[in-house]
């Protein structure tokens, strides 16, 4: 690969677990007596180690196996060695270049809060809450930019979206001086009725009305937050006639925010029609919310006392079978068993394709180990030192301690002291913020 850098990899399904008795002949893994199981064997023998179960002692040259994923062997009378196991090159543990673990994770979506909530108030710290309460004034208009960014927007809409919510909060009182404060949660049901009734962003998002009547001592919510078509009738209600919405006699002592939550969901197909390139975007990555008060011109800086926090940030997940049946079929198809994605999809099941959905579950996650390595081609015609790069990887259902010890200790003894074990865990959860009681329906 002196052109270019590139690695070609390889799936081996090790779900049931790393074999650690020696002895063991390669031809012992078939999918009848060790389906789903994978080891390492001597290149020379096809024999496991006899110190699998460790500490080893091994530093020579191994090779990684795993059972094939078909337990039919033949294909008519003449196309046959499908159950044969599927081997790695010969990996010299001196030649290894990283050994790594990527931890299933589950997807977690974006949450963004505006204004108060029964998490961001607190009684006992009146000036911690006083800085996320935001008085609203009669005769103005308060705006609201939502953001909405992330693969299954530029998938939708080819483009990120974003939409302006405007809320009036009314004429002022004939007597009044100046500005008088209003029922804050005006504002609430307008931004929260826009951004729902908005085709732009209501199929990214939901909306949450919580607030309080008694100065944050108990919450509840309007509306259960989703463009339904009877959730928009009743915020409508609201706006239309905002004298009915909950409040206090003091206006102070109503409190009130949003709580936006990232809830796209993209179309799934079945096994039965499955195919390599349908879209798993967004199962994978949920969008991503930003949300700020701005002005007339779109200008953030203009205004303060409205909170805007991200207490939940989208994570994206890892480990879906969705993505593992994929790598499965591209390593199915370089040992030339290629997935039929024609139009009779019946010929999955008579070349076998079906095997890869017995193998790997599309709706499970699954933990990952990584062997890079690389094969020095000595013998050039070319007069160039150069050597193939491999990326192998072994797919187990959680963490597997025995094979993680042995490899370690295999790099280990070969002298290949820098190249350790690289975990890549989860990133932290977050507990999102939820209405503590029904919604008002």
């Amino acid at each position: 690969m002196a052109y270019f850098n590139h690695a070609f990899q390889k799936t081996f399904v090790g779900t049931d677990g790393f074999t650690t008795t020696g002895g063991l002949a390669s031809s012992a893994f078939t999918p009848e007596t060790r389906p789903a199981q994978f080891t390492f064997v001597d290149p020379k023998t096809w024999v496991t180690p006899a110190d699998l179960a460790g500490p080893t002692t091994t530093s020579c040259p191994l090779v990684l196996i795993s059972t094939s994923i078909h337990p039919n062997d033949k294909i008519g009378p003449y196309h046959g060695g499908y159950s044969e196991t599927v081997k790695s090159k010969t990996i010299n543990p001196k030649y290894v270049s990283s050994f790594y673990v990527v931890d299933s994770c589950e997807k977690q979506q974006a949450q963004l809060t505006v204004g108060l909530n029964q998490n961001n108030f607190d009684p006992e710290f009146p000036t911690y809450s006083a800085s996320c309460t935001k008085e609203f004034l009669c005769g103005e208009t308060y705006n609201l930019r939502v953001d909405i960014k992330g693969s299954p927007v530029l998938r939708t809409l080819t483009r990120n979206t974003y939409y302006i919510a405007a809320a009036y909060t009314g004429c002022c009182p004939a007597d009044a001086i100046a500005p008088t404060p209003v029922n804050p949660l005006i504002v609430y049901v307008n931004w929260a009725y826009q951004l729902l009734n908005s085709p732009l962003i209501n199929p990214f998002i939901q909306v949450q009305l919580t607030y309080s009547t008694d100065a944050g001592t108990t919450w509840a919510q309007i509306g259960d937050g989703t463009s339904s078509t009877t959730n928009l009738d009743l915020l409508l209600g609201y706006v239309q006639n905002p004298s009915t919405l909950p409040a206090n006699a003091t206006p102070e002592d109503t409190l009130g925010g949003l709580i936006i939550n990232g809830a796209y969901v993209d179309t799934t197909f079945g096994t039965c029609t499955f195919y390599p390139n349908d879209s798993i975007i967004a199962k994978l990555e949920p969008v991503k919310i930003y949300a700020s008060e701005v002005d007339l011109n779109g200008d953030p800086c203009a205004f303060q006392g409205l909170c805007a926090t991200n207490t939940c940030d989208a994570i994206q997940g890892a480990g879906y079978g969705e993505n593992i049946i994929r790598d499965l079929i591209l390593t199915e198809g370089y040992m030339q068993q290629p997935f039929y994605t024609g139009q009779d999809l019946r010929i999955r099941e008579i070349t076998n394709g079906t095997d890869v959905f017995d193998a790997i579950n599309k709706n499970n996650t699954y933990t990952r180990y990584y062997i890079q390595h690389n094969v020095p081609r000595f013998n050039n015609p070319t007069g160039t030192f150069d050597n193939d790069q491999y990326l192998l990887e072994i797919v187990t259902d959680g963490r597997n301690t025995d094979f993680e010890d042995f490899v370690t200790a295999w790099l280990e003894n070969a002298g290949s002291g820098c190249t350790t074990l690289t975990e890549y865990t989860c990133p932290s959860t977050c507990i999102p913020v939820e209405p503590v009681t029904a919604p008002i329906l």
